[in-house]
């Protein structure tokens, strides 16, 4: 049975302990809790030595402009590995973090949309069962949970509407290792809940750059996908697709207050900007910033990216080459967040539309980081 002991008031952790803070996500939930409480942040770092762990979370920071003078006076490096048994803590350690932590922000995990489970399924799925006992342990924790709203696009869910109080989702139909892994990781979790732990899922969509100052993560799909067709000077023509672009800045600071107390301890919580950009004005936008940019049907991008991709792996969208079937489904789930967006609206936490000015901010961040190339003014369209 789970120990019912509490400790500190949940608005008020004294300290707290979060997984994948040397992630993209991860260094703003690591900012946003340092500035919204007085906890102590315990990091959750695979590293060779202490000193190893802080200089990661340290140099994740900075790299988005998220480090200040002092942080690490609050911030406790601990060394750990997901994918190993009790998050690789011995015993000792373990039994000292169970009863030193008030919370759990469980944000880690392997991510890779080409690997088969087996390969993700340690770090992911045993990692959270891993932080689920020791949530349990010695007294009760809160564990705050990051998901994806990918567990949801199966094909029983392709024409439905899915708000946060849907059912779970099923098994039948969950599409590749990562999804696989994260929903095996969500049924623990909430068989953990029906136990009496609190568990509160938090399940963005797509997680684009801080709206702010643009600062992205270069090494994902989107990021990947913008470079990519810049290289090939080509993009897809989809009718009535687009992109979601759910700012990290927006994702982490919502997580952050429904935690601390604006949204139910054992809620569902769903991140999807309901402002899409379609394709035809993500074009528009990259042909404004100076980007020479044709637009072709799905087909003959595709085999223009896989050209590109068997020739060599400099084009940017070559690694995820494989993920594009030969025929789109235009199904996809319609997704309803607005019981989320209404519980920190009141708290002047606002999703920004997914418009011209918003990629232009990101697209500015990566000539600034020098992964977009130079523009070539002279051949931008109108």
């Amino acid at each position: 049975m789970i120990n019912t002991e509490r400790g500190a008031a949940r608005g008020a952790p004294r300290s707290v302990l979060i997984t994948g803070a040397t992630g993209f996500l991860g260094a703003y939930l690591l900012r946003d809790l340092l500035d919204a409480t007085d906890a102590e942040i315990v990091c959750l770092v695979r590293a060779a030595t202490l000193p190893e762990c802080l200089q990661r979370i340290r140099a994740n920071l900075q790299s988005y402009g998220l480090w200040r003078d002092g942080d690490e006076r609050r911030i406790v490096p601990l060394q750990g590995d997901l994918a190993a048994p009790d998050l690789g803590l011995d015993t000792d350690t373990f039994a000292a973090m169970a009863a030193r932590v008030d919370a759990i922000f469980h944000n880690g995990g392997q991510v890779n949309f080409l690997a088969p489970y087996e390969s993700l399924a340690a770090a992911n799925a045993g990692g959270t069962l891993a932080v689920l006992r020791l949530a349990s342990s010695v007294r009760i924790k809160p564990v705050h949970l990051v998901s994806t709203l990918g567990v949801y696009v199966t094909e029983d869910q392709l024409e439905a509407t899915v708000r946060e109080r849907s059912a779970p989702p099923k098994a039948e139909g969950q599409q590749g290792g990562y999804n696989q892994s994260k929903w095996v990781a969500e049924q623990l979790a909430l068989a953990a809940r029906a136990r009496g732990l609190p568990v509160a899922v938090y399940r963005p969509a797509r997680i684009t750059g801080d709206s702010r100052t643009g600062g992205c993560n270069l090494g994902d799909y989107f990021s990947s996908w913008i470079k990519g067709c810049v290289q090939l000077g080509l993009a897809p023509r989809l009718d009535g697709d687009g992109f979601d672009m759910a700012p990290v800045d927006y994702v982490s600071r919502a997580i952050v207050q429904l935690a601390l107390g604006a949204g139910d301890q054992n809620g569902n919580f769903h991140f999807l900007n309901p402002h899409r950009m379609s394709l035809g004005e993500l074009v528009a936008t990259l042909r404004a910033a100076g980007y020479a940019l044709d637009q072709a049907d799905y087909g003959t991008w595709r085999t223009a990216l896989q050209d590109a991709a068997a020739k060599s792996r400099d084009n940017a969208l070559a690694t995820f080459a494989p993920l594009f079937p030969e025929q789109v489904d235009p199904r996809e789930p319609a997704f309803d967040c607005s019981a989320t967006m209404g519980a920190v609206a009141p708290l002047g936490t606002v999703c920004p539309p997914a418009d011209r000015t918003l990629l232009e901010t990101y697209i500015g961040f990566m000539q600034q980081r020098g992964f977009l190339p130079a523009p070539r003014r002279n051949e931008a369209a109108a």
